[in-house]
């Protein structure tokens, strides 16, 4: 299982982690990243490895 988290004073509301990610976990809502689907999480990474402003986390729970 996997804690999926967007640091909201970090998002840029950029949408490479919608994009990016396999399980559909985000969606731009506001100008910002939201986890819609927190329970779709593959644990790959993606996300934090697209996103320019660090603002994807990812831990194991």
């Amino acid at each position: 299982m996997w804690k999926v988290t967007v640091d909201k004073d970090r998002c840029s509301g950029c949408g490479e982690c919608v994009d990016a990610c396999p399980g559909e976990v985000y969606d731009l809502k506001n100008g910002r990243a939201e986890v819609v689907n927190a329970e779709e999480c593959h644990g790959c990474h993606t996300c934090e490895a697209v996103c320019p402003e660090d603002a994807c986390i990812i831990e194991e729970q």
